[in-house]
């Protein structure tokens, strides 16, 4: 996928959050990956099903410093209410 973006001159990406199956557990860090190696930004988008609303969220770069990234943008998800919250 970091390819990819190397190789092209205009290319989004959307990952889905796992657990849209099964319970995760914890959060897969495979999106932050990618971003770190393409250079490219994370915007995260949301769905906020208590509240009905939708929409893009803060853009994060990635510092290398994974615990202090996810934990950042763990933050940002944390109020939100998604369908199935005890999946989380």
């Amino acid at each position: 996928m970091a390819k990819a973006f190397e190789t092209s001159k205009k290319l989004i990406i959307t990952i889905a959050p796992s657990g849209t199956r099964t319970t995760g557990g914890t959060w897969k860090t495979g999106f932050y990956h990618i971003a770190r190696e393409a250079k490219v930004p994370i915007a995260c988008g949301f769905l906020d099903y208590k509240k009905k609303t939708g929409g893009i969220g803060p853009v994060f770069h990635t510092t290398g410093d994974i615990k202090a990234d996810m934990d950042a943008i763990r933050s940002f998800y944390a109020p939100l209410s998604g369908r199935y919250p005890q999946a989380l």
